[in-house]
């Protein structure tokens, strides 16, 4: 399959698609309760986040995934400093993985903030999201700590970003 990635504006994201591919990957695959999505992946603030990066299959246009792209000057940024970013909420739908997809989201979300000259990229998962931790690691994120947050442990991994990380998004 072929996907179109671009920001959520330049791809037309509705807030029904947005709302509903978080809360159908997060809750669905029992990463969070529906209680807790309901506030957590509503739109507009899932919006003010930051940067939203989407991805849409070519075939049928649907949402197929996003990330959010997360910067020190943001409300809703957690460990970036200066020079820094975060990434979001990476999140692929069902119908759309084992394609690769994710490894693309990420890619692009790289290639955005080495644009800008960031010196890091800083993300967290939660121990139980295996896959997601084995993509990091091959695209070059390094473990660095482990927190708990809201009664959840999650590890923290760590993106240096030199010329040499610099991958071309698909």
């Amino acid at each position: 399959m072929e996907f179109i990635i671009n920001t959520a504006e330049q791809l037309n994201i509705t807030d029904a698609e947005l709302t509903n591919l978080l809360t159908t990957v997060y809750v669905d695959d029992e990463f969070v309760g529906r209680d807790e999505a309901t506030t957590l992946f509503e739109a507009s603030a899932v919006k003010e986040r930051g940067l939203l990066i989407g991805a849409r299959d070519t075939q049928d246009s649907k949402l197929a995934g996003l990330i959010i792209i997360v910067t020190a000057d943001s409300p809703s940024c957690k460990m970036a400093k200066d020079n820094e970013a975060e990434i979001h909420l990476l999140a692929v739908s069902q119908l759309f993985r084992r394609q690769g997809l994710g490894k693309k989201l990420v890619e692009h979300a790289i290639n955005n903030v080495q644009k800008y000259n960031y010196s890091k990229i800083i993300l967290w998962t939660q121990l139980s999201m295996n896959a997601a931790q084995c993509l990091y690691k091959k695209l070059g994120f390094v473990f660095t700590d482990k927190i708990c947050r809201n009664e959840r442990d999650f590890l923290v991994f760590e993106m240096k970003l030199t010329s040499d990380n610099l991958k071309t998004a698909t």
